[in-house]
């Protein structure tokens, strides 16, 4: 049972089989195509190079652009029109292909955290004994997802009682403010179970994401379990993206504390200056309206440490700020895991609080399974400062049950870097290529890739790379890494060395 499956329009890509399916019906689509296609989905909605292309269709082959260009037309005949009359991949000229994401629905704002009614999945299926099953999943997903403290989750006997009004999923018909439906079915095949899930707005019943997950009759309680940990994680990201659109549709002078929080999540995405600083301000902004907004003082003192870690440093009163907003995080957010999740990296990397931060990760992961970033944090202190592959497994469950995700290049880059330390350098290589596929200016891809390089004598390689780092950060010197590196004296040497082996400057 993968969940690593790709939905959009009327398709399902199945990259472990290698199936792209119409309505259920397959399409005949070549291995290479289907490679390409999965790469381009990977990158969710980010440009992939032709350089990247061409490894994943011909792997350790030499091939010209002419293959990838006859491979491109092929898919976009296969897979037609999309429903606007477009394309659906991308020419990026000079660079690469592009497969937009599916853009996210437009809904009426009510000056509160979304609100998500879990409707009841509706059985295809003639055997009667499939309702207790369909039923008690659905049960299963609302008190998984209540657990989460970004949005809110209607209660089961809410939204049971819209079974019939929420039929043509219009808001208008529902008697709460329900801003986003999260919809099934399941159908029996032989031994095999279907069920096909949906995140809709409600409003306009637009589709925003979509998954399929497969299993055995024999499999039911497993099967029950992994529907509600994989839709768990999908959910949370792709409320985030519609949330992110909506905000970024209104008014400035309309943004509350939750509107300036979520206008700062995409500066989190990239590395620059002008991307921290911006992230800072309007998070500043966000505690200025409301002092108690735990999630809001939690994201700017994490806002203020990636300026220690992608910057040249933090000055004293910075570092200060940092703290004081995570001690006030943590005293307004104390039943949030993600706050103390947030809290705990800071008092990691600012204060160097080994053991507090490790355990805060301890308990916050124990309390929120399902969240991939307390998952993702949780796995990178481990990485760096306790236990290697309890870091690098946390990185899998969180690239697992989130593919939605919008910082899943941090969770490649972050398996990257374990198996960098577990010496496995040709496969640290490989997922920071695939971070690098779905974001390109994220720096610690480059620093893992530098750094497998020179463990595998390939100095040529990095130092190409370096040049590409610098391209990105002209100022970039390795008494910055070193800097970084004291955090983590131990492990993070390697890094280091590697960094001056392939030349990057001093």
């Amino acid at each position: 049972m993968d969940a690593e499956t790709y939905s959009f329009g009327s398709f399902i890509v199945d990259p472990a089989a290698g199936i792209v399916e119409r309505d259920g019906i397959p399409v005949t689509i070549g291995g290479r195509g289907v490679a390409i296609l999965c790469a381009l989905l990977e990158a969710g909605g980010g440009v992939v190079s032709k350089d990247v292309l061409l490894g994943r269709a011909w792997p350790n082959l030499t091939v010209g652009e002419a293959n990838l260009s006859v491979q491109i037309a092929g898919l976009r005949k296969a897979l037609g029109p999309t429903p606007e009359g477009g394309e659906w991949i991308v020419t990026v000229p000079r660079i690469g292909y592009r497969f937009p994401a599916s853009k996210p629905d437009a809904v009426v704002p009510d000056g509160t955290g979304p609100l998500l009614a879990i409707l009841p999945f509706e059985n295809l299926s003639a055997d009667g004994v499939d309702a207790y099953f369909v039923d008690g999943v659905v049960e299963d997903i609302i008190t998984a997802l209540s657990g989460f403290t970004t949005f809110s989750v209607l209660s089961r006997s809410a939204s049971f009682a819209l079974r019939e009004r929420a039929r043509d999923l219009q808001v208008a018909r529902c008697p709460v403010p329900v801003r986003y439906l999260l919809t099934g079915n399941m159908r029996r095949r032989g031994d095999r179970l279907r069920l096909t899930v949906r995140l809709i707005g409600a409003e306009s019943g637009r589709q925003l994401w979509a998954e399929r997950f497969e299993g055995d009759t024999d499999q039911l309680f497993q099967f029950q379990d992994y529907i509600t940990e994989a839709v768990a994680g999908l959910v949370e990201p792709g409320i985030k993206k519609a949330e992110i659109e909506r905000v970024r549709r209104k008014p400035p002078m309309a943004l509350d504390a939750y509107e300036f929080y979520l206008q700062a999540l995409p500066y989190f995405r990239g590395t620059s200056e002008s991307s921290r600083i911006e992230a800072i301000r309007l998070l500043e902004k966000a505690v200025a309206c409301d002092d108690g907004f735990s999630i809001g003082l939690a994201h700017a003192a994490w806002a203020y440490e990636r300026q220690d870690t992608f910057g040249s440093g933090m000055s004293d009163s910075e570092r200060n700020r940092a703290l004081q907003l995570a001690e006030r995080a943590l005293l307004h957010g104390m039943n949030d895991p993600l706050v103390d999740a947030i809290c705990a990296l800071v008092f990691l990397n600012i204060a160097g609080e080994v053991d507090r931060s490790l355990a805060m990760l301890a308990e916050a992961e124990r309390r929120c399974p399902h969240n991939s970033t307390v998952l993702s944090l949780f796995a990178f202190a481990n990485v760096m400062v306790g236990d290697v592959e309890a870091g690098r497994q946390g990185f899998l469950r969180a690239l697992k049950i989130a593919p939605g995700a919008l910082d899943n290049y941090e969770l490649l880059v972050g398996v990257a870097i374990a198996r960098l330390f577990q010496g496995e350098f040709e496969d640290s290589i490989s997922w920071s290529l695939r971070s690098i596929a779905q974001n390109g200016e994220w720096l610690g891809a480059y620093w893992m890739l530098i750094a497998s390089y020179v463990q595998l004598g390939r100095i040529e390689q990095a130092r190409t790379i370096v040049g590409r780092l610098l391209a990105r950060a002209p100022g970039m010197r390795v008494p910055d890494i070193e800097r970084l590196g004291r955090r983590y004296a131990e492990r993070f040497q390697v890094v280091i060395d590697a960094m001056r082996s392939a030349g990057l400057p001093e």
